[in-house]
């Protein structure tokens, strides 16, 4: 069965996307490295070049490697580049394009490197559109300098190694979110865990003294959770714990993250909403759990401490009042919610 255009258009634009970025966290320490060795590297051209008295290349050369130098130490010590990279890479493009005009085959096998270089210093973003402009230009240039049967050749094998750049791209992207996912991820209910519970309460901005919409902490602990183990066994533990989890992700927000912080503790976190609302919503999510068939025979119930995020309170101090909430509602006899003074 072979592919319609369509659709090989389609799985083409799927490779070649620039929506996700794999090497973003990495780029500079990339750039420092590759602009060490590109500078040292060069040094045998300059030195060629000299020799043979073409001393407008060999100075153009020499500023290349200056200019990489300084950028990389830049870079080390934690500044932005003196000359951007993204300038430095349409010279590239520009300086392998003439290259091929002035050397015909010679000057090919210059593009390959540079296509790579483009996606190491600069966003996927840039480098994409960037290295699709140098494929068509080294190609128009081959065509002009060797003649259209190599320029052929010249545009089917840096469009094929642009798409094995993306292809490997993707992957590592695809490999970098799965491994995100499982490090802030509880395996068992799919809520968030207590690592990234932690990152998201110190990141999270306290809202302004007076304001009515505040980030609201609910603190949820299944009832008797240790009496459902005991008597039912562990799987039906867990398949408790993944109903509750059902549930509560069916009545929250879409801008609400729910975190599992123990064994049957969860922590439900609500920005931007009034101190009301927040109470309210607590109240119908205990509605909803003691009235979801969780447990064949037994109904499962949840106590719910609420503490909303004041001015000049430190994510500490919110979380504690959240669990004191907590351990109200069960010292008053479970199945409540308490909401923090």
């Amino acid at each position: 069965m072979s592919l319609q255009p369509k659709a090989l258009w389609a799985a083409l634009a799927g490779v070649l996307r620039s929506g996700d970025d794999a090497l973003a966290d990495f780029r500079d320490r990339i750039a420092v490295h590759l602009s060490l060795m590109a500078a040292v590297l060069l040094l045998p051209f300059t030195a060629s070049h000299l020799l043979a008295g073409r001393w407008a290349l060999a100075t153009m050369i020499a500023v290349a490697q200056l200019i990489l130098t300084v950028n990389s130490l830049a870079l080390r010590v934690g500044r932005a580049p003196p000359v951007p990279f993204g300038v430095m890479s349409v010279g590239l493009g520009a300086a392998v394009c003439g290259s091929i005009g002035l050397q015909g085959v010679n000057g090919v096998p210059w593009a390959f490197p540079t296509l790579f270089i483009f996606f190491f210093v600069l966003r996927r973003a840039v480098a994409l559109p960037l290295s699709l402009l140098l494929l068509v230009g080294a190609s128009v240039v081959a065509a002009v300098a060797i003649g259209w049967p190599m320029a052929a050749r010249v545009f089917a094998a840096l469009g094929l190694t642009l798409v094995m750049i993306n292809v490997v791209l993707n992957v590592i992207g695809e490999l970098q979110g799965a491994l995100v996912a499982q490090a802030i991820t509880d395996p068992l209910t799919g809520a968030f865990n207590r690592r990234h519970f932690d990152t998201q309460l110190a990141q999270l901005p306290a809202p302004a003294a007076g304001a009515e919409a505040v980030n609201v902490l609910l603190a949820l602990d299944l009832d008797h959770f240790k009496a459902v183990n005991d008597r039912h066994g562990h799987a039906a533990g867990d398949r408790v714990l993944q109903g509750a989890v059902a549930v509560l992700n069916a009545r929250k927000r879409p801008s609400d993250r729910l975190f599992r912080t123990g064994g049957e503790e969860f922590v439900l976190l609500l920005p931007r909403i009034t101190a009301a609302d927040a109470a309210k919503l607590a109240e119908d999510l205990r509605q909803r759990i003691e009235a979801a068939p969780l447990l064949d025979g037994q109904r499962v119930t949840v106590s719910i401490g609420v503490a909303a995020q004041r001015a000049g309170r430190d994510a500490t101090a919110w979380l504690h009042a959240a669990d004191e909430a907590l351990y109200e509602a069960k010292r008053s006899g479970r199945n409540r919610v308490v909401v923090a003074p």
